[in-house]
């Protein structure tokens, strides 16, 4: 067997032994929003329910991005430079983000089936 077939054949054997693996691996897929230049590099965002949306400090200055929209509130608190914050969404609905630090900062997120 050579090392191309071997892959291949554990590889198959992965996705028949997953099961539904390559469905969660959809509903976990994750959507990376920037923060450079005091802004996000989005203003309007779609995901699916479960999806997850990654804030990430590209900027030389601190962070803080949050929502207040009802069933969706989160913080990702205080993120220095170079740092990472994961928010996933579960219900269906309209998320408004933005940066506590700095009120310019927004973000629509469109949550959907």
């Amino acid at each position: 067997m050579t090392t191309r077939t071997g892959w291949l054949t554990v590889a198959a054997a992965a996705l028949l032994l997953g099961g539904g693996s390559a469905a969660r691996a959809l509903a976990d897929e994750k959507h990376v929003v920037t923060q450079k230049g005091k802004s996000f590099s989005a203003t309007q965002l779609s995901v699916k329910v479960g999806e997850v949306v990654q804030f990430r400090n590209d900027d030389d200055v601190a962070h803080n991005a949050f929502s207040m929209t009802r069933g969706q509130a989160f913080n990702t608190k205080i993120q220095p430079p170079g740092s990472t914050a994961d928010v996933s969404f579960a219900t269906e609905g309209t998320v408004e983000v933005r940066c506590a630090i700095h009120p310019q900062m927004r973000l629509t997120v469109s949550v959907t089936r």
